[in-house]
């Protein structure tokens, strides 16, 4: 299915997506950091529109690939950045990630899904989890996320 957010238009294949994510791990499975915790029980929480994004490709919240707190917010919330992956191509719009020597003037490709969360899609692929279905893609965030547990946050 076409898919257009912002200046990236993708094709998804929702339901091998879906399938996918329907055996994948939660990401406490494979880590148990504060940050790893946190995000997993906040995701449940998250703005609708943030949840209703990543229903719509057939994508888990629960299950990033790789999702990293890059620092504490002064108002207590953790901004974070990660990536999951997604069955489908890029038919339009470019890398959010610089490379050396690139203009810093070009603007960050990146979709606002919520005021506090954004998302960029990038064909450059890492820490593919097996028997992930092909084509892929890869669904970068970043994004304020609440702290949601009962314990002291200690990131910083």
């Amino acid at each position: 299915m076409k898919m257009n957010f912002g200046e990236y238009e993708v094709e998804i294949d929702i339901e091998r997506t879906s399938a996918f994510y329907q055996t994948a791990a939660i990401v406490t499975e494979g880590c148990k950091c504060q940050g790893c915790r946190n995000y997993e029980a906040a995701a449940k929480q998250l703005d609708g529109t943030i949840r209703e994004f990543f229903q719509k490709m057939g994508v888990d919240i629960r299950k990033p690939a790789e999702i990293y707190v890059n620092c504490r917010n002064e108002d207590g919330t953790l901004f974070y950045g990660g990536f999951y992956h997604v069955c489908g191509t890029i038919l339009q719009g470019g890398s959010a990630w610089k490379q050396p020597g690139e203009s810093e003037k070009e603007p960050t490709p990146c979709y606002q899904v919520t005021e506090d969360f954004q998302v960029s899609f990038e064909n450059r692929i890492h820490l593919l989890e097996e028997g992930f279905p092909e084509p892929v893609i890869q669904l970068e965030i970043y994004g304020n996320v609440p702290w949601v547990l009962e314990e002291k946050c200690e990131l910083q």
